[in-house]
């Protein structure tokens, strides 16, 4: 029998991740409680959540940070572990938080860990768009904070310490859905860009269109080394790259009358 000082609720968001939300709900079989809120799917996300917990809940909100709020208040445990349906929790880093909740210091209200991607069967390092290496996933009960901002991000009451094992991160599972992702990635990423700097600055020009999208071919071929790791490294390169492309390209469209 597992000694376990302290309960967990695993919290997974979804809305038509039917395609890999199977694996994300098998690699939680050992929490305390798992929670899942669905936002009105069409593919059978919710039928199948059913099939690993009867805590499964209908939240249509388009508001990210509402549905959040509302998934961690639900929870019942000592500490929640928030995942998304495209995720998953591998053996060793079930065992890292099992070790770490054992002995936690009450000033502890929070655990950061890293995400590795994986894509075409393949681990690799290249992360898509510009998120945060390490991401808060792991908080005590009744000490975190759901920000009102375009990620809905995660805070907490008090200090965070790190995990070091990472998630398991596969979004894309072809080539077709990967630049589908980036294409909307970069709509988001554009109105975002605007929103912080407004329409007056040099965005808009043909010659800042080309410099950053050389810097970003750049960076990803080179110095993050998507040209020496393959097919996959130099197709998340490229795809990175027409992130940049796009985003700056959309901001254009949408400031500059033709």
């Amino acid at each position: 029998m597992t000694y376990k000082s302290q309960t967990i609720s695993a919290i997974v968001i979804t809305e038509n991740n039917a395609a890999t939300l199977e694996r994300t709900l098998s690699s939680l079989h050992w929490v305390d409680e798992l929670i899942v809120f669905d936002r009105g799917s069409t593919d059978g996300s919710s039928t199948l959540a059913r099939g690993f917990t009867d805590k499964v809940f209908f939240h249509p909100s388009h508001n990210l940070a509402i549905v959040r709020r509302d998934a961690l208040s639900t929870a019942k445990c000592d500490w929640l572990l928030l995942i998304e349906p495209d995720e998953w929790v591998e053996e060793m880093l079930r065992h890292e938080v099992d070790g770490v909740l054992l002995n936690t210091p009450a000033h502890l209200n929070g655990f950061t860990l890293p995400r590795q991607l994986k894509f075409q069967q393949q681990w690799v390092n290249i992360p898509l768009g510009e998120e945060p290496k390490r991401l808060l996933r792991l908080v005590r009960r009744k000490q975190w904070i759901i920000l009102d901002d375009w990620e809905a991000s995660l805070k907490v009451n008090g200090e965070v310490s790190k995990l070091d094992r990472p998630l398991g991160y596969a979004p894309y599972l072809t080539v077709e859905s990967l630049f589908s992702a980036i294409n909307d990635l970069s709509t988001l990423s554009a109105y975002r860009y605007l929103e912080m700097h407004g329409t007056a600055n040099g965005a808009q020009t043909p010659m800042n269109l080309i410099i950053k999208t050389k810097l970003a071919a750049w960076k990803q071929f080179f110095l993050m080394g998507g040209l020496f790791k393959g097919i996959t490294g130099q197709t998340l390169a490229m795809a990175n790259t027409l992130e940049v492309f796009l985003k700056y390209a959309k901001v254009r469209a949408l400031t500059v009358k033709s």
